[in-house]
């Protein structure tokens, strides 16, 4: 008995190749992806994975490389608004009053807050004034000069600055 097989890689199975960096070729002729099986039954293989569609495959994988990455240690400030926006006043008044006027500051992408570690302060653009932790989060920081945006923000920063500094 013999069988002849396409063996032609999906679109699927490219796509997943190449999220794990193994790149894949294909032969310009048909007839060089043919290969003979000799005396071998064809056995049903079944697949036994929760992968339903080529989106899941890749959400997946991303998932994967996100639990595998190491962090990166850092103490410098991370922001993800604009550089000229740190030479306002208010920036630096924030700054003074957390007590990180002396830190290095990084310009960095929300996607690659994920990537960091022991930083003192992430500081976000957002519709509201917040700070949880380590995150603050501000409208954009020319739009801080509203009387009730600011007074939102010295309430924001004067309550995490009490809870951890609790009056003793």
């Amino acid at each position: 008995m013999e069988i002849t097989s396409n063996l032609v890689l999906s679109d699927y199975q490219r796509a997943i190749l190449n999220e794990m960096g193994i790149a894949s070729w294909q032969l310009v002729s048909e007839e060089a992806t043919q290969v003979k099986f000799v005396n071998k039954p064809l056995e049903n293989v079944t697949i036994s994975s929760d992968v339903i569609s080529k989106t899941d495959a890749l959400v997946k994988l991303k998932q994967l490389k996100q639990q595998t990455q190491k962090l990166e240690s850092t103490d410098s400030i991370l922001m993800t608004f604009s550089t000229g926006d740190t030479q306002l006043q208010i920036f630096t008044d924030i700054l003074i009053a957390l007590g990180l006027e002396a830190k290095l500051q990084e310009h960095i992408s929300i996607e690659q807050l994920n990537h960091y570690s022991g930083y003192p302060l992430s500081w976000t653009q957002g519709e509201k004034v917040s700070m949880n932790s380590k995150q603050l989060i501000t409208p954009a920081l020319a739009e801080l000069h509203h009387p009730e945006t600011k007074k939102q923000l010295w309430q924001q920063l004067q309550s995490a600055l009490s809870l951890q500094n609790p009056i003793k």
